[in-house]
């Protein structure tokens, strides 16, 4: 194995994180194929239509003034059309707002960013915080990625996640 890639992988803590970010890896992609499915609020809107037929830009010019203005399934629509043109930094600034006003499945997104580092800094104690802020919300599938997450802290850097994730839905001052 090259030395890089066994730097790498030992930094992020052995065999159980590999497993880890394989198995957020096989959620984050489930969690695209779902977007094809947009959340139950925002199906029937204009953008989500314009985003399923391809016209981005027209999904853009509809999501932007609505997510500027609040609108949490606007900003979700806003962070999957910057993920998708590789703008990953926007993309999470997008989801956070989702995130923040309550939207699991942007939680989901965003605590996979912090545990890859795509977008944001690594930081598995903030991966943790997002995956458990979703479990709390009742997203169906968070707390198993919480806890696979967890398996690779330490029970102080839990104890910090769980009370970070208790405060993320307050607005971020």
């Amino acid at each position: 194995m090259p030395q890089i890639i066994y730097r790498s992988f030992r930094a992020l803590g052995g065999w159980r994180l590999l497993v880890l970010r394989h198995f957020l890896g096989a959620c984050f992609l489930a969690v695209i194929l779902v977007l094809a499915a947009p959340p139950a609020g925002a199906q029937s809107t204009s953008g989500w239509q314009a985003f399923t037929a391809g016209e981005h830009d027209k999904a853009e010019a509809i999501w932007r003034p609505l997510a500027v203005a609040g609108d949490l399934n606007a900003a979700f629509g806003l962070g999957v059309l910057a993920q998708t043109r590789d703008r990953l930094e926007e993309a999470a600034g997008w989801y956070e707002q989702a995130a923040r006003a309550g939207l699991t499945s942007a939680q989901v997104l965003l605590g996979a960013m912090y545990l890859d580092g795509r977008g944001v800094p690594r930081d598995a104690v903030r991966a943790y915080a997002w995956l458990h802020r979703a479990t709390l919300d009742g997203h169906a599938n968070a707390a198993r990625a919480r806890d696979a997450v967890g398996a690779a802290l330490g029970a102080a850097q839990v104890a910090a996640a769980k009370a970070l994730g208790l405060t993320l839905r307050q607005p971020k001052k």
